[in-house]
């Protein structure tokens, strides 16, 4: 793992559980692991953008439905020298983590898949937002020019989404976003969501597209 900073409190927890519970994804040398927007600290760290997210944040935040929840990605700044494919994406890719309850089951008692497809579109923006903050700390260490262009506010276009595998719970699963390409306004992406034995069970390629603050 790869963090020079105290960790928040939650966080530090739920990584603990996390990595208890054999999530491998989280013990890679070079991860970095952070609260995703939707489930800020309570100490109210700004480190990332919080989100009005209230779903994610309060009701799916119980111990039937998302007790734990973090995201990882892969440090791009570990090497001595680094470039970025584009120059709003320092990483290409970003994980979320999250432990799934019996509260978030659909007909068939597996996990619902109207929340599987909001599962990966937070995965999708989570990517946006840890760019966002990659950015500034790129500026910060002079690996980008100070004036290079930041995010602007982006929202979800559309998202195409592929169920492979039913979702039993109680599970672990890991939710992964990987840019595909950028084209003037609007971002690809695609996400893969995995079980605890690293099984494939729902995919999607989506598209956010960036607007100004003013049509939020």
């Amino acid at each position: 793992m790869s963090t020079d900073r105290q960790l928040p409190e939650s966080l530090e927890t739920h990584l603990s559980y996390f990595i208890s519970q054999g999530v491998t994804i989280l013990q890679a040398p070079n991860s970095v692991p952070f609260l995703p927007p939707s489930r800020p600290d309570a100490s109210g760290s700004k480190d990332y953008l919080v989100s009005r997210d209230t779903l994610f944040r309060y009701s799916l935040d119980g111990e039937r439905t998302i007790p734990r929840y973090i995201g990882v990605y892969e440090d791009p700044f570990c090497q001595p020298t680094t470039t970025f494919s584009h120059p709003l994406f320092i990483t290409g890719s970003a994980s979320l983590v999250l432990e799934l309850r019996d509260g978030v089951r659909g007909f068939n008692g597996t996990v619902h898949g109207g929340l599987i497809c909001a599962i990966m579109d937070e995965a999708m923006g989570s990517l946006l937002v840890v760019n966002d903050n990659l950015i500034r700390q790129a500026k910060a260490k002079g690996s980008i020019p100070a004036d290079a262009p930041g995010f602007t506010a982006a929202v979800t276009a559309s998202i195409n989404v592929k169920y492979r595998k039913p979702i039993p719970t109680p599970q672990i699963v890991v939710a992964t976003a990987s840019l595909d390409r950028v084209e003037g306004r609007k971002m690809y992406m695609h996400v893969v969501v995995k079980d605890q034995n690293e099984q494939e069970c729902a995919s999607c390629d989506g598209m956010f597209i960036s607007i100004s603050k003013g049509n939020l």
